[in-house]
């Protein structure tokens, strides 16, 4: 699959990042889990997976509204995710997705939320790029042990 320009990357990253972290600001109660899970799998990531320059430009919070609108996202209340996780989870998926040209939805089928969640304390303190290779290599190594 081909990608987006680099020069798209860091804003795509923020901007997922600020996404997930915000979404409970933009619709209070939301389930955040639901919420990212439907996003990784939707025709608006895939979207900017293909580097649609107008979506990769938008703010998080216009960005969140055209989900709404084009997806026709249906906003589930439930568990809200605090802190920087949901922040971190959202620069983690933009980047590993861009990093190794893979569509989000199967960056998100590969890497379950809660795998993620579950490896926050451990990687969140390192270098983005750095914990994108580290699981990288893990699910290439589990890969070459399931062939």
């Amino acid at each position: 699959m081909e990608t987006y320009s680099r020069s798209y990357l860091m804003e795509v990253v923020e901007t997922q990042g600020i996404l997930f972290e915000k979404v409970k600001d933009y619709i209070p109660g939301i389930d955040v889990r639901h919420f990212i899970t439907h996003y990784m799998n939707s025709k608006v990531r895939k979207l900017i997976d293909e580097g649609q320059a107008y979506l990769c430009t938008m703010d998080s919070e216009e960005l969140f509204h055209y989900f709404l609108e084009f997806d026709k996202y249906q906003i589930k209340q439930g568990e809200e995710i605090g802190g920087f996780l949901p922040n971190w989870i959202g620069q983690f998926y933009a980047y590993f997705q861009w990093f190794y040209k893979i569509p989000s939805r199967e960056v998100a089928r590969q890497i379950p939320l809660d795998f993620l969640i579950a490896c926050f304390a451990g990687l969140h303190d390192l270098d983005l790029e750095v914990a994108v290779k580290k699981i990288g290599a893990q699910l290439d190594e589990l890969y070459r042990k399931t062939e």
